[in-house]
């Protein structure tokens, strides 16, 4: 009668292992020594030996009494105390097999084996063959009892279909392998369990846990003992853990799997904070989160207790660069002024007193002045680059460091030249020091420069050099990926393409705003969102958008100047010029419109971000105002002289200069000044400048003879076909068409959907007056209701 799978599975396995036995006889060392750990089959092997020699195997500590001229056997079974191998064995007077596990040491085994009197037979080379498989059961099932349990006896019963609790088992295995197993091969263990790779010598320690592959890195654990193994190490790590010495041994091995934050909080749990600390501060303390991320440095800080982080400096600036990375500069003060004082809050004073504050303090303060967006002076300069004396020359994340935060100061005061020259050294040293991280945030600056300066095009590739280092990374950094999506936002929108950065301000915006932010990029948001908003939607979207930020940034006070400069420019774009002066006649500041009016060389000599922006918004506005004013060509041209303008200033400039020669009637000097900005625009990429600029380049465009100078020229012509696309410059059409500029913008609004009160709030007039202008434009186009003239607007290409 055929016996079933289900009876076979419930008898005893009984393998021949014949092939095994007959290598075992016929080697020529006098000690063959079959070594691996519990379920293995070492018995089961001596005893199938035993039956075709003749012998019994010898069980326990004590070894077999030696008889010349025949095989014996020595099974050590559990025992980690086993007697001395007897002389006679090594010197070959008798032959003898002996089982034991890897951590059973037998005094005198390690000498015959380093004079070749002893084999080693490992785990890899006692598991079951597919022969020996394909012998006992059948060729077809052989495979897949092979796979199933990787040739290992222990898995075979469970292979063939008999049922297995797997809380025994991972109990067996905890007690018989894992507890007896090396804090070292432990440790790779839990490496495997995480699907990290490990050494091809630790594949083989741990071999039949792990699948032993020896050309290859992947180092799978058999996944039918998955559960019950991770199950069983992580009980077996807990155990070890609860001793302190245990916990610095599992904390060393696991440096030298590289994982630092598995170290550090192994050892604050087992209250060894001293040890953990010194692994941060081997790590250059606060730099840690740069070479293992946010998320590893927020676990390592909760680890201390407060009353320990309160004695020891560099926790405190730990928790500094952790409240500056969540975007929490006023936490960081607060830390800072409770450690050392108030006066550490003053980067005069710090940077002033060598002996009172540590190089490391001072170190950290510059990183805090990247964020507080304080104006640098010349003597704080030099103050600053005195820093870089006291650092050694292989020092490479702190000389990189310090190089980043000049760049941060020379972008804030646009000395590009100089910001390019310390870029080029700051990536050199994190280059060195291997950190992507770093290496990113310096290409993200530089592209950010090019931006500024009007250069869209070298602004991608560094946004794509930037795309990379970030992927180079061992660690997920959100925030991180957020302002490479600004950035290239921001570069998609300088080539006319809106849409990535209106998807990025609609689904990004509150978590990019709260996080690690600094001024260069809130310059880049509040510049970029402002407009994109005011271009594609409203005057009241963009001033929604900027009042966010004052709600976010309300710790920062110059960061509201920038954002009120920016909501003066975003009234004067929607053409609410009144509303515009208002706004910047409300801000405290020397740069008022009598300075600006008056000014006699100053305007070449301003400083400093914000006072140069107030004093190009008043240009601006004088602009629309009095065009024709005597000393305005002259105060354009000296402020085109301030070697602190940016480039996309610089292009802004000269399409105002362009509309005051128009209005001052010189058409031969302002197509020329025009042909000349519109042609380095398109060389550079950069159309924002131009669309920010929308007010006068429609008045510029709309005069025949300009814009057929223009139109002469091929590239010009694609410029004005780009811009009229995207909605910057009245197409010919509209003008032919006979709509005004009003009624131009209602007509676009009512096709994105706007209502009658909200086009009114937008252009800031009455509902009465928005019917008066659509009544208009129904006239004009031949409509006779909203759907018809948004239909004949599209076709007629006045709006997309």
């Amino acid at each position: 009668m055929a016996v079933t799978a289900r009876q076979q599975a419930s008898r005893p396995i009984e393998i021949g292992r014949r092939q095994l036995i007959d290598r075992i006889l016929t080697r020529p060392e006098p000690i063959v020594v079959l070594e691996g750990p519990a379920g293995t089959g070492k018995s089961a092997l001596l005893a199938q030996l035993g039956t075709r020699i003749g012998r019994q195997p010898r069980l326990g500590p004590a070894p077999p009494p030696c008889e010349g001229g025949v095989v014996l056997l020595w099974d050590t079974a559990s025992s980690l105390s086993p007697e001395t191998l007897p002389e006679e064995f090594v010197a070959g007077r008798s032959r003898l097999v002996l089982a034991k596990r890897p951590e059973t040491e037998v005094p005198g085994l390690a000498r015959a084996i380093v004079y070749g009197k002893a084999f080693v037979l490992g785990a890899a080379e006692l598991l079951f063959t597919s022969e020996e498989l394909a012998e006992a059961f059948s060729p077809a099932r052989a495979g897949r009892i092979l796979e199933r349990s990787g040739g290992w006896p222990l898995l075979l019963p469970f292979a063939i279909g008999r049922q297995r609790d797997d809380t025994v088992l991972s109990d067996m295995l905890e007690r018989d392998l894992l507890r007896p197993m090396s804090v070292p091969n432990l440790v790779a263990l839990g490496e495997v369990l995480v699907g990290r790779p490990i050494s091809l010598k630790q594949r083989q320690a741990l071999t039949p846990l792990v699948s032993h592959v020896s050309d290859s890195t992947s180092t799978p654990v058999m996944e039918s003992l998955r559960a019950p193994l991770l199950a069983a190490y992580r009980s077996e790590l807990a155990r070890r853990c609860s001793d302190g010495a245990e916990a610095e041994r599992v904390a060393r091995a696991l440096l030298d799997h590289h994982r630092p934050t598995e170290a550090i909080i192994t050892l604050q749990g087992a209250g060894r904070f001293d040890a953990a600390l010194a692994i941060i501060n081997a790590a250059h303390g606060f730099f840690f989160v740069y070479r293992h991320g946010p998320a590893a440095f927020d676990r390592i800080l909760a680890g201390f207790p407060s009353d320990y982080v309160r004695e020891h400096e560099s926790l405190i600036i730990c928790l500094g660069v952790q409240a500056l990375k969540r975007g929490d500069v006023a936490r960081a003060r607060q830390l800072v002024s409770d450690h050392l004082g108030e006066t550490a809050n003053q980067p005069v004073v710090v940077f002033g007193n060598r002996a009172t504050y540590s190089l490391q303090f001072r170190f950290f303060r510059i990183l805090m002045l990247i964020y507080e967006d304080v104006f640098i002076t010349d003597e704080l300069f030099e103050q600053i680059f005195a820093l870089i004396s006291e650092l050694p020359a292989d020092a490479h994340l702190e000389r990189g460091s310090f190089y980043n935060s000049l760049l941060e100061f020379y972008i804030r005061r646009r000395r590009f030249a100089e910001a390019e020259d310390v870029a080029v050294h700051a990536r050199r040293h994190y280059t060195a020091a291997q950190v992507p991280i770093l290496q990113f945030y310096i290409s993200l600056h530089r592209a950010v420069m090019r931006l500024m300066q009007g250069d869209a095009i070298e602004a991608q590739r560094f946004a794509a050099e930037a795309a990379a280092d970030l992927a180079a990374c061992d660690f997920d950094s959100p925030n991180d990926a957020r302002l490479l999506a600004l950035l290239r936002a921001a570069v998609e929108y300088e080539g006319g393409r809106a849409e990535p950065l209106a998807r990025f301000l609609s689904l990004e915006l509150d978590d990019f705003s709260h996080g690690e932010i600094w001024p260069t990029v809130i310059d880049l948001a509040l510049h970029y969102g402002s407009q994109a908003l005011s271009e594609h939607f409203s005057t009241i979207a963009a001033r929604s958008f900027l009042d966010r930020w004052r709600v976010f940034q309300v710790h920062n006070r110059q960061f509201q100047a920038m954002i009120d400069i920016r909501e003066a420019t975003i009234l004067q774009n929607g053409n609410r010029w009144q509303e515009a002066a208002e706004k910047l006649g409300s801000l405290q500041s020397g740069i008022g419109r009598d300075f600006v009016m008056s000014a006699n060389g100053e305007l070449a000599r301003l400083q400093g971000r914000d006072q140069i922006a107030l004093a190009l918004a008043w240009l601006r506005q004088l602009v629309f105002e009095t065009p024709s004013r005597p000393r305005l060509e002259r105060q354009l041209e000296e402020v085109q002289s301030n070697l602190e303008i940016s480039g996309r200033q610089r292009i802004s400039i000269e399409v105002w200069l362009a509309y005051v020669h128009k209005r001052q009637r010189n058409v031969s000097k302002s197509r020329s000044l025009l042909q000349k900005t519109l042609e380095r625009a398109t060389r550079l990429g950069a159309f924002g400048p131009l669309a920010e600029e929308r007010y006068f380049l429609m008045e510029l465009v709309g005069n025949q003879r300009v814009h057929d100078f223009l139109q002469a020229s091929p590239h010009l012509r694609q410029i004005l076909r780009r811009l009229t696309d995207s909605g910057v410059v009245a197409s010919p059409l509209g003008t032919k068409s006979g709509l005004s500029r009003r009624e131009t913008k209602v007509l676009m609004m009512i096709s994105e959907g706007g209502s009658n009160k909200f086009i009114a709030n937008a252009l800031g007039v009455s509902e009465a007056t928005v019917k008066y202008h659509l009544g208009n434009v129904y006239r004009k186009l031949g409509c006779g209701r909203r759907r018809d003239a948004i239909n004949a607007a599209r076709a007629l290409r006045l709006v997309n």
